[in-house]
């Protein structure tokens, strides 16, 4: 991986054969990153992608083992017990012009992914959430507003 600092964050190049999930937590770890967004595009292969079914509250997952133009990958830099965690999600294109897209859970980059780390003034963790059975995203200067439905 390579990796320039920038007045907002990072621009960041994932190498081949990288998984890009723990690219990105070893790159956190590397800088001191503790919070951040990301985006990024490029290439991955062996794919697993997740869906979170409310009713299970559960994920179901699925593999994907061909090469897939990553179109768009979005996510963010926490940490649940003291250990960095990247949510991703990303919109896949396959070689027939067709999308699929998840949060991902694991993909390895077979020619490049480029990735703009956007970092932040906050310290963001993850809590275990009792109802949906998920780690939900906690700010320690946050505000709750209650949204009538």
């Amino acid at each position: 991986m390579y990796y320039s600092k920038c007045n907002i964050g990072y621009v960041v190049r994932a190498e081949i054969g990288e998984e890009i999930q723990d690219a990105l937590r070893q790159f956190a770890q590397a800088v001191g990153l503790k919070s951040a967004f990301y985006q990024g595009i490029g290439t991955l292969s062996q794919v697993e992608l997740a869906f979170f079914c409310t009713d299970t509250k559960g994920y179901d997952r699925s593999f994907f083992d061909d090469e897939y133009e990553l179109i768009s990958m979005m996510g963010n830099l926490s940490s649940h017990d003291g250990i960095i965690v990247p949510h991703t999600h990303v919109t896949l294109g396959t070689r027939n012009f067709q999308t699929i897209s998840g949060h991902l859970v694991r993909g390895v980059v077979p020619v490049t992914a480029e990735i703009f780390v956007t970092t932040i003034d906050l310290t963001l963790t993850r809590k275990d959430d009792p109802i949906m059975k998920y780690k939900g995203l906690i700010s320690p200067r946050r505000t709750h507003l209650k949204i009538d439905v």
